[in-house]
């Protein structure tokens, strides 16, 4: 027998994914920075640590988390750092400098984020709980059910390092690129405050 409230994954999906955390912070700054095509060797680690991590949380990760109180600290500490450190490069970066290969964040940065990035965690977690498909099969289920979150996420994705890109040709001064820097910092600082409360 299949239970399965598509609609409502879908919506989940797309709300949780569209929606500001940090990922779309660094993608939309790899954007503004690098453009599109710099861009896909992030979004492929995102991507593909995502989709671990919807694994991961398919088959029951989320009651390890709850059984353990003391990884969940962990997590939040490991996370609030590791954001506060993106915070700090995404406010040095500057569309109109010289970039080097050594400030960007490629594939494996993005790919290990996943697993520290408190939004993924809700949202991988939350997301098996409430629409994990009860399929006879335990593995289609949760193959479903990354899937459908994964095939969701690349247009969420692809639209932020778009909008990065536009950005990156609207603005043209450096006081616009700085502002627009400390805004980034600030938005992430708040990530960050949000893990706590």
């Amino acid at each position: 027998m299949i239970e399965y409230n598509i609609a409502g994954y879908l919506i989940f999906a797309f709300v949780t994914t569209i929606t500001p955390g940090p990922n779309n912070y660094l993608l939309f700054s790899y954007g503004r920075n690098f453009g599109f095509k710099d861009s896909g060797k992030l979004m492929s680690g995102i991507f593909l640590g995502f989709l671990v991590l919807l694994y991961l949380s398919g088959y029951s990760i989320a009651g390890m988390i709850a059984k353990n109180p003391s990884l969940e600290l962990i997590l939040k500490i490991i996370s609030s750092c590791w954001l506060f450190y993106l915070a700090i490069v995404l406010s040095r970066l500057n569309a109109g400098s010289s970039v080097d290969s050594k400030s960007r964040i490629g594939f494996f940065q993005g790919f290990f984020m996943q697993f520290i990035n408190p939004k993924a965690w809700i949202m991988a977690i939350s997301g098996a709980s409430a629409f994990l498909p009860h399929f006879d099969n335990v593995h289609l289920s949760v193959f479903v059910f990354a899937m459908i979150f994964g095939i969701v996420g690349i247009p969420c994705m692809i639209a932020w390092i778009l909008f990065g890109d536009l950005i990156s040709s609207l603005l043209k001064s450096e006081k616009a690129h700085l502002f627009l820097g400390i805004v980034l910092f600030v938005l992430m600082n708040i990530s960050i405050v949000m893990i706590w409360i």
